[in-house]
């Protein structure tokens, strides 16, 4: 149906308008009622002059309606201002033609305009609707809205003007009118929903709305009063509406028809197609006489309607034979009414423009206006007193908070370089040599710094021995030698000079050196940086800290930046709303609708009027209820953020602490180069006059010693010669015998060179078994440049007096110092806090340690605390005692060195001895707690160091290695990977073989076992290297419980570490006056394991310790401990700087024990002594088993204290 011919539409005829003459009356009520000039109303006159002739010559198109919309909007303003109704002061008379009897109707009414006008726009509208041919889906829309506006202006021409102006506007005529509108709407609704297939069962209904609507046509049409009214297109209208009501009922029932047949009701199939035949038979009656088109409608109907009965009833008669209903019994389609009248608006401005006659108000529409604007004013105070104290509670809520959205995730921050931080990285990227000209400076300066000191000091040394040995020639000779009144030598007057200038010097470089320690202070300080800012920007990036977060920070972060996007939101949107509310009421002017309104009716207009502001009260009341629950939710969040807000502030406070730094690190750079610069032209001037100076006291101090041998001479010829002391010969001993003799001689004092100075030449001698008892003395060193680099020791040890007779000495750590006594490391093997006695004493130190920092932290009335001035005070005495440190050996290494300003000091340097030189970058930290043993700090290996690094672990038998670099640095490159990887696969490091025995990861740190062996020996050691994998490139590792817990496995190892056995002890019966090794080596890291010693004791046939005697109470052969300790051999304890711990001792030698494998694996140095002297225990010669007597020699009960007391003498002949 839907490709069916359109049916024709009736349109109406439009009235004929005759005269309106309103210049007159206009100008006349202004000029009276207003007060006003009625000429300057003349060009609004003509404005509305010209919309009339507008409208009453309307062009038949859509133009035109807008035309007589906008006329009929102004005639209404007008009537608003001027009152030209019926009977009214400016009333004028105005003509229409009556269009069915086509008589001219007056009346002196304006309304009796508008009522025309408004019934010309829904004929044009009529026009306009049947105009078009509906055969597109667009022509059907406008067609529909056209009829739909022509129902509009006839509904509300009924509604709003009185029906006696003319007959072609009574009630009867506009419900026509009105009734034929809609049906003809509802028609092209009906085209246009066949034409989208639309459901049969809302087509139908649709058909019976048009149907309903043309009956309602029809009998207004049958009225007699609307027929005499009409003449004779009354009949034509009946004729066709008739048509129509049988035609669409003929569609209704055949879409009726379809919905049976899609419900597989065949039945009512048939009766609604036989329905349908029959309708549209009676419309084919009625249509005699109509156009072509309403014939084509009709035929092409016929031929759908009964193509599809026929077909439904042979299907029903022989196929589904179902019984077919009468009509009646069926269900009446009821219609749905699809369209509707559009309203005319008269005052709407888009539709009737701005208003001509705008400037005319009366004063009853100001006073109106006024009492609106005051409703406005009361609306507008109460909803801002509610938003004010919602907005009180909400600051006083978030203000102590401190949440601002826009910081409280920060987090894009640390994933870029900040802006300043990239010019200075740029800048020094166009210098790429910046750190090694300031590290080159600050070498040179150092150089010449240490040249100055150096000659300062030898001017000193050359001054102080020649006051000593002034002093001694005046001892041997007498004080009454030298002739009184005799003029002082030229030399004692030039070295007086010398001394004089010396002391302007020292004074002059005292001051300097304060000067120039500061300067490699903040060089130190900035250097790091420096090299950091001219490196790849990745590390730079690397260096700013940054948050770490888990994932239920970051989502506790993003829940509180949810909640608190909600109170932002909720806020800018109240301050919309208000906004919003404030600019509706200003712009909110009614005064031409009260022009327009009667003063009965304003309150009721003001009521509506301010329904305009119910929308945006509802939102506004909406937003102020959401606060309380938004407000609970963010103290939830908050409460959640504290620990995460804490950690972010503090990463905060590092990043730009950091950025900072390296900003004054890059800003101070020139100011160091300048200052470096400085003092070396200071320092070359000073290192001139130095070197004339040191000249200078070298020749008096010639002259004054040749002046001294000259008197010495003339005294020793005033004596008589000496008798010669010649030694006696003393016999060639072994080696081993000298060594263990070399003890008893060990107890004679010290002998320096100047020792025998009081003698005369030839009676300095001594036996030489007594002077090889002597240290040699210390000869003085020349004090060049040259020298101070050589790595030869600077001191040499000698013996402590020692009496004869006395046991073995304890082995302890000795102290490199020269004349401090070395002490034993105190081992904490278990926990000292078991006993809460100890936990009351800590707690008590506690409290007065805390009571302590109170008191120091307490500010003076000088505005400092008494800690700041204690710690100022210990780093001035740091800073003064690393300016009386050297570092020139180590500058003599620049290649061996990963940082040029980390250097060891060259008095407690490592230094190896069988290396091609003695430097390692490695510096001995000692004395650091009476439980801390030796360590050695030590930069990580470098490509060309890593021999020497093992080297060091070798010769100073380290047993435990501590490595502080993570897993990524080995993986950038960054440090060497200078230990084996791979499980049995050797790896040579100069004469050093290292093999990895087994790895273990640990939740801190990776444990690696490694086996060393030097050149061919059989000898092997092992070394455990521990790994800490948390340690970042830059700063300090964030979880300071991992790094406890590392330090305590370390800790661990340690004391596991400490040996059962030493493989060489060097023990004799009397003390020795040197041992063999240094005394921390005798120990090996637990090279021998228990079951070693069980397989040894296995293979010699000693019986098992249960059925062998029990053990004394000590060994017979075990000597006490010796009060004074034992000196370390020179060389031995030099200096050092990575991560190594050297093994001590263990302590004093354990209880006796109760079995022989215990007695035997208790065979330390500490414990081990063959003086059986102090147990008196008798010693066992060849005569005890020669002449054994009962119950003695082999015979005799073993004793229980001997280790070896079960060993079988015939196990060689028992083995088999």
């Amino acid at each position: 149906m839907e490709a069916v011919p359109r049916m024709p539409m009736i349109w109406l005829d439009l009235k004929e308008a005759g005269e309106f003459a309103f210049n007159a009356a206009v100008k006349k009520f202004v000029l009276k009622n207003y007060g006003e000039n009625p000429e300057n109303y003349n060009e609004e006159l003509r404005k509305l002059e010209v919309l009339r002739q507008s409208a009453v010559n309307v062009p038949r198109d859509f133009e035109g309606c807008s035309t007589l919309r906008k006329y009929f909007g102004q005639l209404h303003y007008l009537q608003s201002r001027i009152p030209m109704g019926a009977e009214q002061e400016a009333a004028v008379p105005i003509a229409w033609t009556e269009i069915f009897s086509g008589k001219t109707v007056t009346h002196e009414d304006i309304k009796y305009e508008q009522a025309c006008i408004l019934y010309n726009l829904g004929a044009l509208h009529s026009m306009l609707g049947a105009m078009d041919k509906r055969v597109s889906e667009e022509g059907m829309k406008v067609s529909c809205t056209h009829f739909q506006c022509a129902a509009g202006a006839f509904t509300y021409l009924r509604d709003h003007f009185p029906h006696s102006y003319s007959v072609d506007m009574s009630h009867q005529i506009l419900n026509l009118n009105i009734n034929l509108m809609l049906g003809q709407a509802q028609e092209c609704l009906l085209e246009k929903s066949m034409l989208d297939n639309r459901k049969s069962f809302l087509v139908a209904r649709i058909s019976a709305q048009v149907v309903d609507y043309y009956k309602e046509a029809c009998r207004a049409l049958e009225n007699s009063e609307t027929a005499s009214l009409l003449g004779k297109i009354q009949k034509d209208w009946k004729k066709l509406v008739q048509m129509k009501i049988y035609y669409f009922a003929a569609v209704a029932h055949l879409h009726m028809g379809k919905q049976a047949e899609e419900q597989q009701k065949f039945g009512e199939r048939v009766i609604y197609f036989q329905s349908a035949l029959d309708k549209l038979n009676e419309a084919i009656k009625l249509a005699k006489g109509q156009p072509e088109t309403v014939q084509e409608a009709l035929r092409f109907t016929m031929d759908v309607i009964g193509g599809k009965y026929n077909s439904a009833k042979k299907d029903n008669d022989f196929i589904y034979h179902e019984a077919v209903p009468a009509l009646d019994t069926l269900q009446s389609v009821k219609g749905a009414p699809l369209v509707k009248a559009l309203p005319v608006n008269p005052t709407d401005p888009a539709v009737t423009g701005p208003d001509i006659f705008a400037k005319l108000v009366p004063m009853a529409a100001h006073e109106a206006s006024s009492l609106y604007s005051e409703e406005k004013a009361k609306l507008l105070r109460d909803v801002m007193a509610k938003i004010e104290a919602k907005n009180e509670v909400l600051d006083q809520f978030m203000d102590p908070m401190q949440l601002d959205p826009e910081t409280v995730d920060n987090l894009d921050m640390y994933s870029h370089i900040p802006p300043i931080l990239m010019e200075k990285c740029a800048a020094l990227s166009v210098r790429p040599d910046t750190v090694k000209n300031l590290v080159q400076s600050m070498q040179v300066l150092s150089g010449v710094f240490t040249d100055v000191e150096a000659s300062l000091k030898e001017i000193r040394d050359l001054l102080e021995e020649d006051e000593a040995q002034e002093r001694k020639l005046q001892e041997l000779l007498g004080k009454g030698s030298v002739p009184q009144g005799s003029p002082p030598p030229a030399s004692s007057t030039g070295l007086a000079e010398v001394s004089k200038e010396c002391s302007k010097y020292m004074e002059v470089h005292e001051k300097a050196s304060f000067t120039n320690t500061e300067l490699h202070k903040a060089m130190n300080l900035h250097i790091g940086n420096l090299r950091l800012l001219s490196g790849p920007l990745e590390q730079v990036r690397a260096a700013l800290p940054s948050p770490t977060l888990s994932e239920d920070d970051k989502q506790v972060l993003q829940n509180l930046k949810r909640i608190l996007g909600k109170v932002q939101e909720m806020r800018d949107q109240r301050m919309s709303l208000e906004q919003q509310l404030r600019e509706m009421i200003q712009k909110d002017d009614i005064t031409t609708s009260l022009v327009t309104t009667d003063r009965s009716e304003m309150k009721k207009l003001f009521e509506e009027q301010l329904k305009k502001y119910d929308q945006i009260k509802v939102y506004l009341e909406q937003n102020l209820a959401a606060q309380e629950n938004i407000l609970k939710a963010l103290t939830d969040a908050n409460v959640k953020y504290a620990a995460v807000r804490k950690a972010l502030a503090e990463v905060e406070h590092k990043w730009n602490t950091t950025v900072q730094t390296l900003v004054a690190s890059y800003e101070a750079y020139e100011d160091l180069m300048k200052k470096s610069q400085e003092g070396k032209d200071f320092y070359t001037d000073l290192e001139g006059k130095a070197a004339k100076l040191l000249e200078k006291a070298r020749a008096a101090c010639q002259a004054a010693e040749a002046n001294r041998q000259q008197i010495l001479e003339k005294e020793m010829k005033k004596h008589p010669p000496p008798r010669p002391t010649a030694p006696k010969p003393s016999l060639q001993k072994k080696p081993l015998e000298l060594e263990a003799e070399g003890p008893e001689v060990g107890d004679l004092p010290p002998l320096g060179s100047l020792g025998l100075a009081d003698l005369p030449e030839d009676l300095r001698s001594l036996p030489p078994d007594v002077l090889a008892a002597h240290p040699t003395a210390f000869q003085r060193q020349s004090s060049s440049t040259d020298d101070l680099l050589s790595s030869s020791p600077e001191s040499q040890h000698g013996g402590s007096k020692a009496a004869v007779g006395q046991p073995l000495l304890q082995p302890t750590k000795a102290d490199a110092k020269e004349g401090q006594k070395p002490k034993a490391v105190q081992l904490i093997e278990n926990d000292p806090y078991e006993k809460p006695e100890r936990v009351l004493r800590l707690r008590a130190e506690l409290e007065r340690f805390r009571a302590l920092l109170q008191r120091l932290e307490q500010t003076e009335p000088g505005g400092t605390a008494e800690l700041d001035a204690l710690w100022k005070e210990l780093q001035d005495a740091q800073e003064r005692d690393a300016r009386q440190l050297s570092i020139a050996i180590a500058r003599c290494y620049s290649m061996k060195n990963r940082h040029q300003d980390i250097m060891p000091y060259d008095r407690n340097r490592v230094v190896l001895r069988s290396g091609k030189d003695d430097y390692i970058n490695a510096s001995r930290v000692e004395d650091l707690s009476p439980y801390c043993p030796t360590i050695i700090a030590t930069q990580a290996p470098l490509l060309g160091t890593a021999a020497d690094f093992w080297l060091m672990i070798y010769e100073q038998k380290v047993s435990v290695v501590v490595m502080l670099v993570s897993e990524q640095e080995l993986e950038k490159q960054k440090v060497l990977r200078y230990f084996p990887t791979e499980r049995g696969q050797p790896v040579v490091q100069g004469p050093i073989t290292l093999v990895l025995s087994s790895v273990k990861a640990a939740p801190t740190h990776v444990e690696r076992m490694i086996t060393l062996q030097y050149r061919d020996q059989s000898l092997k050691r092992t070394v455990i290297h521990l790994q800490f994998t948390s340690w970042p490139e830059l700063g300090l590792p964030d979880s300071k419980a991992s790094l406890l817990r590392f330090i305590q496995d370390v800790h661990g190892h340690y004391l596991h570490q400490r040996p059962l056995h030493t493989p060489h002890p060097w023990c004799t019966p009397l003390p020795q006056l040197y041992f063999q090794q240094d005394p921390q080596d005798l120990v090996l890291g637990g090279d021998v394991p228990i079951s070693s010693i069980q397989a040894t004791i296995a293979k010699l046939s000693i019986k098992p310790p249960g059925t062998g005697t029990d053990g004394g109470t000590a060994a017979d052969g075990v000597c006490a401990p010796n009060p004074e300790p034992v000196p370390e051999p020179p060389g031995d304890a030099e200096s050092s700087n990575h991560v190594e711990e050297i093994p001590p001792p263990a302590p004093a030698a354990p209880p006796a024990p109760t079995s022989s494998l215990e007695l035997l694996a208790s065979l330390t140095p500490e414990a081990f002594t063959l003086d059986a002297s102090l147990k008196g225990k008798q010693r066992m010669n060849k005569q005890n088993f020669l002449q054994a007597q009962t119950g003695e020699g082999l015979r005799a009960p073993r004793p229980s204290d001997d280790p070896l007391s079960m060993l079988d003498p015939l196990w060689t002949l028992n083995k088999s």
